[in-house]
């Protein structure tokens, strides 16, 4: 009798009928789950399993029976073949769910496709893994039942509950909002105050996948276990085997050049987004082919970020774009040449030998105010008089004050892009210390200086806030942000810096000068721009503009 009743609830299922009143509870959710038929009964009948789904009034006007919008949501979630992605979130009123957000997809793994449940608390991500209704279920890992992480094969883990009991936990926790992405459509449902389903339904991205193919057919779907990453830069990119971060057949990344390749990733992200910015901004102008964008890479070592630089913007944008490297090391300009050449690229890599401060820069494209002709070895260092146009100015871990010379040179160049991230920071840090034992206050820092490494925290911090302060004074807005985690480099700040030609107001000027005064200091950045300085205070004294509330300058 239990049987029969419980088939017939199946085909109610699978009909789309509604099921009938006295099976569900009135109201609220239940935390027991009622027994289960066998699994040759559920097979005779084709069904699955029915849990207690709460049931509402029927809808009115667009609103639908909670109960059967649940039905055709579980429908989805429980048929591999069609679900693509579930997201489920939010609260619906008087229930409290467990999970803060809840996901569920298709994967496939070795003992077959199962349906992968992450649930999310207010710290981290549980993961677990289904098996679907009439799949074959893979026996213990390992030799003699012994699971291959080495658990203790005297005890047996208890196996997660299959599919349709997953989708019947998640379907109770009481969320109030569900969306469910198949091949063909994305449908959304919000559970309303009065305990009703409002459903909406729009287009999948993927159902323009398969244009042409089989009618009725399914669009494949990814069900790799792993995320595939979104990166800018493939391994396979032929620069990267040339340079020796990938393996030579461009299959993977090697080992030892992992932070190396994430660096270069993660700050071409930055280099892309504020490239966009900027020409969004009207704040600097696209390239063409008879005047291409310029992009210059000071202390480039072995070209990793030109060569992703020019991969990225030129081969992958489309940008029309020459790059000229410069590092001070002869070795390193050959081998880049090389590369260039190999890939290539030798019209529109360029590198030369020089300092941050005082290389030329020979383009390949002149333009009308270059002092440098084309192809022309560099100056000799400090003699350079070469002020070119440049567009776009990088600088990775350029050492100490060399960060410094490459803002000056971004400045000086009036390059409406510079994204510079620092190295170390020892000029300030000495003219802190130096500074502290002759002033009058200098007792109230003591305990800030008195320590190495608290000594050289703060060196880091003061020096990258005159650097953005004083680039903003000279008509830049200036963004600090973390361009990396922490486990790949320890020196994750990056200064971007966009060239508006904005007069700072006389606040921004003082917030210069007392911070200036209360560290005793000034830094290398400012004595090396003092005339642009000078000249912009003058500017901004005479023709003062006003201040928001929020400190920006009104436009």
């Amino acid at each position: 009798m239990q049987a029969s009743a419980l088939q017939s609830i199946s085909r109610c299922y699978r009909l789309g009928l509604r099921r009938p009143a006295r099976e569900f509870p009135a109201r609220g959710f239940q935390s027991a789950r009622p027994r289960r038929w066998s699994g040759a009964s559920a097979a005779a009948d084709g069904g699955t399993a029915v849990e207690d789904i709460p049931a509402t009034k029927g809808g009115k006007g667009g609103k639908r029976d909670l109960q059967e919008a649940y039905r055709e949501v579980r429908e989805i979630l429980t048929d591999p073949s069609r679900l693509v992605r579930a997201v489920a979130s939010g609260k619906a009123k008087g229930a409290d769910p467990e999970w803060r957000r809840l996901e569920m997809r298709p994967v496939a793994l070795k003992g077959g496709v199962k349906l992968q449940v992450v649930k999310y608390d207010q710290r981290q991500a549980f993961t677990s893994n289904h098996a679907y209704a009439g799949a074959a279920t893979a026996g213990p890992r390992g030799r003699r039942g012994r699971r291959a992480t080495g658990a203790d094969p005297s005890r047996t883990a208890k196996a997660p509950p299959d599919a349709d009991e997953a989708v019947d936990d998640a379907l109770r926790c009481g969320f109030g909002n569900w969306r469910v992405e198949t091949a063909a459509e994305v449908l959304s449902l919000r559970v309303t105050k009065s305990g009703e389903a409002v459903v909406s339904r729009s287009r999948s991205l993927l159902a323009n996948a398969k244009k042409g193919g089989e009618r009725g057919g399914v669009t494949n779907q990814p069900l790799a276990h792993d995320r595939q990453k979104s990166r800018l830069l493939s391994p396979s990119d032929p620069f990267l085997v040339h340079v020796g971060v990938s393996t030579k057949d461009g299959a993977a990344i090697k080992a030892n050049r992992r932070d190396k390749y994430k660096q270069v990733e993660e700050f071409l992200r930055l280099v892309d987004a504020a490239v966009d910015a900027a020409r969004t901004g009207g704040h600097m102008s696209r390239g063409t082919s008879a005047r291409p964008t310029r992009l210059v890479d000071l202390g480039c070592g072995n070209a990793y970020l030109t060569f992703g630089a020019y991969a990225l913007l030129n081969r992958t944008r489309g940008q029309p774009l020459e790059v000229v490297g410069v590092d001070v090391k002869r070795q390193a300009r050959e081998t880049n040449r090389r590369v260039a050449s190999a890939l290539g690229w030798e019209r529109d890599c360029v590198f030369v030998e020089g300092t941050i401060a005082g290389a030329d820069l020979a383009f390949p494209t002149p333009r009308e105010g270059d002092r440098s002709p084309p192809g022309g070895d560099q100056s000799p260092p400090g003699k350079s008089t070469s002020e070119p146009d440049v567009d776009i100015v990088l600088a990775l871990h350029a050492c100490d004050t060399a960060t410094d010379e490459a803002l000056v040179r971004a400045v000086r160049w009036n390059a409406p892009l510079t994204l510079v991230a620092p190295c170390c920071h020892h000029d300030l840090q000495t003219r802190v210390r130096d500074a502290s034992g002759t002033r009058s206050h200098a007792p109230s820092l003591a305990p800030t200086l008195r320590h190495g490494i608290l000594r050289e925290r703060l060196g880091d911090v003061l020096t990258d806030a005159f650097r953005a302060h004083v680039m903003r004074l000279l008509g830049h807005r200036v963004d600090v942000v973390e361009w990396i985690g922490g486990e790949h480099t320890p020196r994750n700040t990056m200064i971007r810096a966009v060239r508006t030609n904005a007069r700072a107001a006389p606040e921004l000027w003082r917030e210069y000068d007392e911070m200036r005064e209360l560290w005793g200091v000034t830094p290398w950045l400012a004595e090396a721009l003092e005339p642009e300085l000078a000249s912009a205070r003058e500017e901004a004294m005479r023709d003062p503009v006003p201040v928001a509330a929020d400190g920006e300058v009104e436009r």
